[in-house]
């Protein structure tokens, strides 16, 4: 039998973002973007405590930490830096985002309320150089992540697999929800680094000390048209997801 989270749910939701009419999401090109994730393998037991019990942790656990520099949207530029535990929904991988942090504040508001990013307004930075690629957040001044690639070399795109977010959510009369988030990327370029990641604080981030790391599994970067389009599915963070999965559509237009 699979394993399922064992996550508090009510405790998780005091502080998970408050989503409205989840049929009334925009659609956000966001060209040029400069992204990065690494993956890393965490302990086992400790992780299953971050998550809802809809969702299986993935064999080994770990976590797939992502970046990115969004030059153009249309709330003008933002990095958004995030924690995410790899999981799986029914049989599909996703990232579970526990924690992110968000450069701007007008950014952080619409990612929050559109989209059920768990994000808070920090500083979160994105910079590349010939020979390494560098991610980091700090929240009130304090460092939360740091993440590098170092010695990049040139992959094809199709070698890359960036998973699609779910987020936990408060929907309208307080019902709870995860909310799945399908960014398509036409990739540029693309490079696979040496990875390193550092977490100053593990009880940021959404991690409550649970995410402890273990070993590096890969790392990568690339240039990419991406988005965020409108919410497509919502699953009831209490039951397996092939159970509590439901299809959103949107109302009609006259």
């Amino acid at each position: 039998m699979p394993r399922s989270g064992t996550l508090d749910l009510a405790t998780a939701l005091a502080n998970a973002p408050v989503v409205g009419d989840l049929t009334a999401t925009p659609h956000w090109e966001m060209p040029d973007a400069t992204l990065m994730q690494i993956n890393w393998e965490v302990a086992d037991e400790a992780s299953l405590r971050v998550t809802p019990a809809a969702l299986h942790p993935s064999i080994p656990t770990y976590l797939s930490f992502f970046a990115g520099f969004y030059p153009d949207s249309p709330v003008g530029p933002f990095t958004l830096v995030q924690m995410r535990l790899v999981v799986r929904a029914g049989i599909r991988p996703r990232g579970y985002c526990l924690g992110a942090v968000c450069d701007s504040e007008e950014a952080t508001a619409a990612l929050r309320a559109n989209w059920g990013y768990p994000a808070v307004w920090g500083e979160a930075t994105v910079s590349v150089r010939h020979d390494r690629i560098r991610a980091s957040a700090a929240i009130d001044g304090r460092d939360v992540v740091v993440a590098t690639l170092t010695h990049p070399e040139t992959i094809g795109g199709a070698d890359l697999m960036p998973f699609d977010n779910l987020h936990l959510v408060r929907l309208p009369g307080d019902e709870a929800a995860l909310v799945q988030v399908d960014p398509e990327y036409s990739i540029h370029a693309a490079d696979r680094g040496t990875p390193s990641l550092s977490l100053p604080d593990p009880q940021a981030l959404g991690m409550r000390g649970a995410i402890q790391l273990d070993r590096a599994i890969t790392g990568f970067t690339f240039k990419a048209d991406t988005d965020l389009a409108p919410v497509r599915f919502a699953i009831d963070p209490s039951r397996p997801a092939v159970q509590g999965t439901r299809r959103l559509t949107a109302p009609a237009t006259a």
